[in-house]
């Protein structure tokens, strides 16, 4: 037989972060900066074009922070209202 844990409805429905707010950043910021030199140097080594291989390099990186910001956006809109 199972014995459920007793909860406070305001504790179950509690959204809470997995990571701090700045570790999240760092974490961003080291992901896209190296999916960034990592598409540049693919670029650059398939066809020998520094220019493109940059651009490429920072569409890439720049991406990673828009669907990031676009997330964080819509679930402004659609999460709920957040009590503090």
């Amino acid at each position: 037989m199972n014995k459920k844990k007793d909860r406070n409805p305001e504790e179950k429905n509690e959204r809470k972060p997995w990571i701090p707010r700045n570790t999240g950043y760092v974490a961003m910021a080291i992901v896209s900066i190296a999916l960034a030199v990592w598409t540049a140097w693919q670029v650059i080594a398939t066809e020998q074009n520094i220019g493109k291989g940059i651009m490429w390099g920072m569409i890439f990186g720049v991406s990673i922070w828009l669907v990031f910001f676009g997330m964080n956006f819509f679930h402004s809109l659609f999460g709920g209202k957040k009590n503090k």
